[in-house]
């Protein structure tokens, strides 16, 4: 690894030589980015990366969707999902990372939360899609721009307004009582603009408990003070209930047969233990009001692309919870999972035939601890004690400067190096000693991570010919321990204090990986591309966090784990108004080190990536907006670690009776139909109403995305949309 950093930096230095001496003459600097249009999806190749921009209208489903049914049939991409809007964390995959190892965005500022108290990472029912254009889809760690990352970057891209007034209003209903609304209205008028956005959904869910509802608004204003200049200021609201899933297994006291057999989910934490015998009941729900703003600057200023961005996030929840065999309330709590803001500069300007940039940013994320209001009298056997406030938890700095280098005409080169800083502190307590397998002492600790990694990036593209593009990239990332992984590796089971172990963990330490990518696009006509990518990250002291020790779980590094993978992807116009697309994912990964997790006689791959997974599809579209379209997603085989008929997808403590199970593989058909059923004019404003009709899972397939969750059944869907 170390060899392989000292190679990067020094390409790094030779492209940054070549940009001082560059800066002496004035080029005409071509158009390094080469976007090849798509009908749905625009593919941006440059020697910094590749991105997808995914346009959300295009891929959303027609009634009540998310950001993960958008990215859903996109090659490198794994989505797991519970009923139709309940949360979980590990929703969205890029390429095998979860989202607390890859940056989400929205509009470039950073959307990740603490993840603390069961509050998830990225929370994507939180995300109404009226406000967004695009979603654009990074894959891997080869940019400068971002740090504490190994899977890459999502961002969201906001809809901007015209000096047209844009408008529109919708209303759905699909099966399982599942209905929405979402409204949208843009104008720009000289130097101010605006948008606004309402939306209400509500669903019954297809798994017992899993009601969702979910109301939203958002409001944007824009100031243009000339040229290029841009002031965008940001606010949006969600407020929502969710019940959480309960377990519905045939053989239980509680089995319900209106209710498929499935698992169930608390969803938030902390976990609470029920008496032997009980669990959470129907009525478990948790409310969450989120608030988040952003201030954001973007104008040419002295030649440089300048951009500022300032964001606040907070979270307020609600938890209630009822037993299974009193139905009733036994405990109510109030919890603040997030409470988290930051800020980011970058800058960058043409110097001959140079693109040079350099930047920072500050992330500093925090939560308000939980209150428990209500606890019923002789219940529970453990007392169930208030959570800590700490609003300042870790704090995440990091800087950067990168040169993208036109050497010839048809090679373009990238060179970045990036400085990251993260430090954490909390205060916890943690187990002092154990006797027979039990906590039997505590003590308090003052958790604290401090580190400064240095990161270079290097990256090619080169056309020998014009419709051909060849790509390759290499570079160094790394990821810190969050703050739930740093509170548990102290706060956890600790098996250098365990007489009955003879383990010693190594001090906690952030993640280091390799990350190598190659690949080729070709563009067969103006409106049709193919590419192909292979990749292999190798990713020392991967952080592992296996529930189930005493007390709660158990966080360390093992040596190492192996990324590797092939994706093969085709989209475009077929013939006048007919577009089609297919892709294929192959992905496999490896581990090794890991001398705490009672799996690995069974297997020593990372649980519930499958391997093969391949997507396509057809459709029909005129200008006027009338649509058939037909869509087929194909998941094969996965491997889950199953122990007592619960889900461990993360590992299994040591001496765990568990299995290693396989969830079959399956094929899935949507259909689309959409036609404009009303058009007239109102003065110079063309109004147009569209009626869309289409089913979901059409051969009813029973499949599940996660153990044992199963999926959706056959969903017919019909929904009403005036645009103005």
């Amino acid at each position: 690894m170390r060899g392989s950093l000292c190679f990067l930096v020094s390409l790094f230095l030779l492209l940054w030589s070549g940009a001082a001496a560059g800066a002496e003459e004035i080029y005409e600097l071509d158009q390094i980015t080469v976007k090849v249009k798509k009908t749905e999806t625009e593919l941006n190749i440059s020697p910094e990366g590749n991105t997808e921009d995914i346009p959300v209208a295009e891929k959303e489903k027609p009634v009540v969707s998310t950001i993960p049914d958008v990215l859903d049939k996109t090659e490198g991409v794994d989505v797991q999902r519970r009923s139709i809007l309940t949360p979980k964390n590990s929703q969205v995959r890029l390429r095998g990372f979860d989202e607390s190892r890859y940056n989400v965005m929205l509009d470039g500022r950073l959307l990740n939360g603490t993840g603390v108290m069961g509050g998830f990472y990225v929370d994507w029912t939180s995300i109404p899609l009226l406000e967004w254009e695009q979603v654009e889809v990074g894959k891997g760690a080869y940019s400068a721009k971002y740090g504490n990352t190994l899977g890459g970057t999502i961002n969201l891209v906001p809809k901007r307004p015209d000096e047209e007034l844009d408008a529109s209003a919708s209303a759905g209903l699909k099966r399982y009582g599942t209905f929405g609304t979402a409204d949208y209205a843009a104008i720009r008028y000289g130097h101010f603009g605006g948008v606004v956005t309402v939306g209400y959904d509500t669903t019954d869910g297809n798994l017992r408990n899993s009601e969702a509802e979910r109301q939203n608004y958002s409001g944007t204003l824009y100031y243009y003070p000339g040229g290029d200049g841009e002031l965008r200021a940001a606010f949006r609201y969600v407020n929502g209930e969710f019940n959480l899933p309960v377990n519905n297994w045939k053989g239980t006291p509680w089995y319900d047969p209106a209710y498929p057999e499935s698992s169930g989910s608390m969803l938030i934490g902390p976990g609470v233990r029920f008496p032997y015998g009980d669990t959470f009941g129907d009525g478990s729900y948790y409310t969450k009001e989120r608030f988040e703003t952003e201030i954001a600057y973007r104008q040419t200023l002295f030649d440089f692309d300048t951009e500022t961005i300032v964001y606040y996030n907070y979270e307020d929840r609600k938890d209630v919870f009822t037993s299974m065999n009193l139905d009733e309330t036994v405990l109510t709590r109030d919890a603040s999972p997030d409470l988290s803001w930051g800020w980011s500069s970058r800058f960058k300007r043409t110097l001959g035939s140079h693109l040079v940039g350099f930047g920072g940013e500050g992330h500093y994320l925090g939560y308000d601890g939980t209150t428990n209001t209500f606890i019923r009298d002789f219940y529970f056997f453990s007392p169930i004690s208030d959570g800590n406030d700490e609003h300042d938890a870790s704090r995440w700095h990091g800087v950067y400067l990168d040169d993208t280098w036109k050497l010839f005409d048809k090679l373009d080169l990238y060179g970045g190096l990036r400085l990251d800083n993260y430090f954490a502190d909390q205060n916890v307590d943690a187990v002092s000693s154990y006797q027979y397998g039990y906590p039997a002492g505590y003590e308090k600790v003052h958790a604290k991570f401090d580190e400064t990694t240095v990161l270079p990036k290097f990256g090619a593209v080169y056309r020998p010919v014009e419709p051909l593009s060849l790509y390759g990239r290499i570079g160094r990332a790394t990821r810190f321990p969050n703050n739930p992984e740093l509170y548990w590796y102290y706060g956890g089971y600790r098996p250098e204090v365990d007489p009955n172990s003879n383990v010693r963990r190594s001090d906690l330490t952030y993640e280091d990986a390799l990350q190598f990518e190659g690949g080729a696009s070709y563009r067969f006509s103006d409106n049709f591309t193919s590419w192909l990518t292979y990749y292999d990250y190798q990713v020392d002291d991967y952080i592992r966090w296996i529930w189930g020790y005493m007390p709660g779980s158990l966080v360390y590094n093992i040596d190492e784990v192996r990324l590797q993978g092939v994706e093969l992807a085709a989209e475009g116009r077929i013939w006048k108004n007919f577009f089609g697309f297919a892709n294929f994912t192959y992905q496999h990964t490896q581990k090794e080190g890991d001398v705490l997790d009672g799996s690995n006689d069974l297997s020593d791959e990372l649980s519930e990536l499958p391997e093969y997974k391949a997507n396509w599809g057809i459709k029909y579209q005129r200008a006027d907006g009338a649509l058939a379209s037909v869509a087929f997603r194909y998941v094969g085989p996965t491997g889950v670690l199953v122990v007592n008929g619960e889900n461990y997808a993360s590992g299994v403590p040591l001496s765990s009776a568990v299995e290693l199970e396989h969830l079959g593989g399956f094929v899935t058909m949507d259909l689309l139909f959409r036609y404009p059923v009303i058009q007239y004019a109102v003065g110079k404003k063309q109004v147009v109403g569209l009626l869309s009709v289409g089913v979901e899972n059409l051969f009813d397939k029973k499949y599940v995305e996660e153990y044992y969750f199963p999926a959706p059944g056959r969903s017919f869907n019909v929904a009403l949309e005036a645009k103005f």
